[in-house]
């Protein structure tokens, strides 16, 4: 397999991998109720965040890690690794975050409809 090959595999892996975090984030079932969800009423545009910036770091050193590869490496393995490991733990972090403010929104929507 070519070098090209595999970084285009590990390209459609990450992907894949980034699609099904959001699909199970996204068709998680709200307990007790319908398993259609729909935005609290609080929901309207996130907070503001460097997470997206943070994200697109990681990502441009794992592209610099592939690109400016030694000659017969795959990678430059001090570049892609770590822009990997932040990649990663940003993706995490963001999806966590978005599942707080939804919870959040839920729980005040709760509490305003037990309060009237």
């Amino acid at each position: 397999m070519t070098d090209t090959a595999l970084g285009y595999l590990l390209l459609g892996v990450a992907i894949v991998f980034v699609l099904g975090v959001i699909f199970a984030v996204v068709s998680r079932s709200r307990p007790g109720g319908s398993g259609t969800l729909t935005p609290p009423r609080g929901v309207h545009l996130p907070n503001p965040s460097l997470l997206p910036a943070v994200l697109a770091v990681g990502g441009t050193l794992i592209g610099a890690g592939l690109a400016f590869h030694p000659k017969g490496q795959l990678a430059n393995w001090f570049v892609a690794v770590p822009g990997a490991l932040i990649f990663i733990a940003t993706a995490v972090a963001w999806v966590r975050a978005a599942g707080h403010e939804w919870d959040e929104a839920e729980r005040s929507l709760h509490d305003d409809l037990h309060r009237h």
